[in-house]
Order: structure tokens, then sequence, then C-alpha cells
């Protein structure tokens, strides 16, 4: 009985210490490594991807024909001389397939950082409806744009018709309907769908005219920064995210624009739960010329009219996202005037991507430069360029409003003008 409860007490213990064991190969750095290699990879044609790898790892790496792998002191290194599709087959201790990985190897692309501060000015595609502005009327106030629909945010982009192309054109044809004793028929853009509204306008005694009870909006401008353009090409992009209305932070559609340069008059540093902002005035087209083409989801592109006459004109290798990794690098801005200059960053988080997603990059200001002058990322620092290895890898797009020091950035991959958008 005896020698029964210390076979099954021994047997537990095996079982304890080979669970134990279990879970410390699983958690380990080099089974970790392994783990967490990424399912697919994508590398510029004649550069190179280093992939983390730990050499304690018994694993063999087979290269599919015409792509090259080889190891380094800080990992894989995966590179091809012709663009195309590839696979990288790993095995376990050399002769045991573990899992093929596919590698996608894509033209090189060149471009010249930025960092100088722009000031944008577009028209809007549609005319924004900003506010409700009842009217007085026989039985108390009116608001014939609310009645009908119309929300706050929403975008007229037709009257009967005819594309919605500035606030004095609505005007008119409210007053005219109006006289005429007809309703106007808007095509409205909501948030989740676009109608065509009826509104029947009210006579204002004050304005001496027909209206319709809301305020709306056919341009916006702001000030940002321009993160890097093609020097064969001219196309630029800008502020890393869209510009979006104050209100309800959706995206502005643009008919037109331009960008030029801006010049920082003072900084208002960023505190915890208190974002900073860079005071800038418009400062013309001597320095910085081009015109808005569209606004994405990574903010302006477009094409300039020729290249800026201040910063960089030296054209760096434009990072894929699997090139991007945690550690030192640098941002190019402006804290004082129109030139921009260098300050150093730490990526703490590369975040993988395989598709364009905002919020590739998490870092840290490390620049006590910087740090002293603006807190960390301010407002107006949208679009900043990150560099890191000699090579072009995101832009600036948001800060963390309780930690000022931190920010989030895009991959710089994503905000290459398309075709047909420049």
């Amino acid at each position: 009985m005896a020698v029964d409860k210390f076979s099954r007490w021994n047997r537990s213990m095996a079982g304890a210490v080979l669970a134990a064991g279990l879970v410390a190969v699983a958690s380990s750095g080099p089974v970790r490594d392994v783990a967490s290699f990424p399912k697919s990879l994508e590398v510029p044609v004649a550069d190179r991807l280093i992939v983390p790898w730990n050499r304690l790892v018994p694993v063999a790496v087979e290269a599919g024909p015409g792509l090259s792998v080889q190891r380094g002191a800080h990992g894989l290194a995966v590179s091809a001389p012709r663009t195309g599709r590839y696979r990288v087959q790993l095995k376990w201790f050399g002769w045991l397939p573990f899992k093929w990985v596919p590698v996608r190897v894509v033209p090189k692309q060149r471009v010249v950082p930025g960092g100088q501060s722009i000031g944008v000015l577009v028209h809007t595609r549609g005319l924004m409806v900003t506010a409700y502005r009842p009217l007085p009327g026989p039985h108390g106030l009116g608001d014939p744009a609310a009645s009908a629909g119309i929300e706050v945010g929403d975008v007229i982009t037709a009257v009967n018709g005819r594309s919605a192309t500035s606030d004095a054109m609505l005007r008119q044809a409210a007053n005219a309907a109006g006289r005429s004793g007809r309703a106007l028929q808007l095509t409205d853009r909501g948030a989740r769908q676009t109608l065509v509204r009826v509104v029947h306008p009210l006579y204002s005694a004050r304005a001496h005219q027909y209206q319709l009870g809301i305020a709306v909006r056919d341009r916006t401008a702001g000030v940002g920064t321009l993160t890097f353009w093609n020097p064969e090409t001219g196309s630029y992009a800008a502020l890393g995210h869209s510009i979006s209305d104050g209100l309800t932070r959706r995206p502005v559609g643009v008919a037109a624009g331009r960008v030029m340069a801006a010049t920082v008059v003072g900084v208002v540093p960023g505190q915890p739960n208190r974002a900073g902002q860079k005071v800038g005035v418009l400062a013309g087209t001597r320095l910085v010329d081009g015109r808005v083409a569209a606004n994405s989801l990574f903010g302006l592109t477009g094409r300039l009219v020729r290249p800026p006459r201040i910063g960089t004109t030296r054209a760096v290798p434009l990072a894929v996202p699997d090139q991007v990794h945690t550690g030192p690098a640098t941002i190019l801005t402006v804290v004082s005037g129109s030139r921009p200059a260098s300050y150093g960053i730490w990526i703490e988080r590369a975040y993988p991507q395989t598709r364009p997603a905002t919020k590739g990059l998490l870092f840290r200001v490390t620049d006590p430069r910087l740090l002293r002058a603006t807190g960390g990322v301010v407002q107006g620092m949208s679009g900043s360029p990150i560099l890191q290895d000699g090579r072009l890898v995101g832009a600036v797009t948001h800060v963390l409003v309780s930690r000022p020091d931190w920010g989030y950035g895009c991959y710089a991959a994503w905000m290459v003008p398309r075709p047909g958008s420049a």
C-alpha cells in the first residue's frame, strides 16, 4: 500500500517536473524567437532585411532559388537581386521541416525626407455643415435643414443636381427657391449613407432673403509637416494622418488645394493630459510650393511646383515595414523658424503590418533639446519624418496625451502616393 502511494507520488512529481520543463522551454528566448518568426516577409530589391534570430536555436534555414539568407550577429539577413516572390523554409535540427515563410521582393524606392513646416489651404469636395442657424418665423424658430434630416458634419455635395462648389452658390439657390415657392433638393452625404434631402427655405427678415438655417464651410486650413518628396516625379506626402473636420473627426474630401511654407513663431509645450502645439504663420510659396491632389488616411498627397528651398536634398531608401525595428532613430522637424533639425527618439514598438494601417510605431522622445523646447510631441509635428539605419521609416502622427514625450507614427511606405493621386 505504501509502495503504491510512493509510486503515485513519484509519478506526480515527475509529471510536475516535466510540465515545468516544458513551460520553461516554451517560454525561453530561443523558442520564442522561432514562434514569433514573421508569417511573411517583404524586402526591397538589392537591399536586405534583418530578421531577429537566436544563434542557440537549432533550426536550419533553406532559401528558395534566387534568395539569399545569411546568418549575422543580429539575426538573419534576407536579400535578393531581383523582384519577385520567394520562400524560406525553416527546419528543426537541420532536417525536420518546421514551416514555409513567403518572401516578397519589391522595387526599391528613394525619397527625400522633409521636415519642413507647411501651411495647408484646401477647398473641400462639397460643403460641410458646421452648425445650425435657426430662423425666426411666424410660429417661432424654424430650422429647415434640420427638419429635412441634415445633420452637423454632413457634406452637401449637390444642389438640385449641380455640384455644390461654394457657400455663395448654396445661399443663392436657397433664396431663388424660396422666392419662387419651390423646395431645394440637396444631395447630403452623412456618416453612413448619401440621401437626397428636400428642404423648404424660410424667409429671414433680418437678412431679407430665404435661408436654410445652417452654416457651411467650403475650405479648411491648417499647419503640419512635409514628410517626403520624390526627386524624380515631384510627388510628395505630408501630415501622416488625414485632415478631418474638427467637429465630427470625419476625413475631409479635397477638391483642390495648396501647400506652402510656414514659419514656427512659438511653441506651447505639451504637458500630461494637455496637448501642446506649434504656433505657425503662413510664409508664402517661396520656400515650399505644391498642389494638393488627395486627402487619404495617411495625409495629403500631391505634387510640388519645385523642390523645397530649405531642408535636405539627399534621397534615402524608403523602408518597408519589416525593416523597422526597436531602437534609436531620429525625427526631422521645425521648432523655431523654417529650417528643420534632427532630434533623437527611441522606437519602443514596431507593430507588424502587412497592409496599410495607422499607428505602426510607438516611440519615445529622448533628445533633451526637443524635450526642453516642446515637452515631446505637439500638434503641428504630424508628418515629421522618422529615420532609422539611413532609411525613411515613418512619420509622426499622434501624441499620447497622458505622456507627451511618447508618440505614435505610421509607416512611411503606406504614405506613398498611389498612381493617379498626384
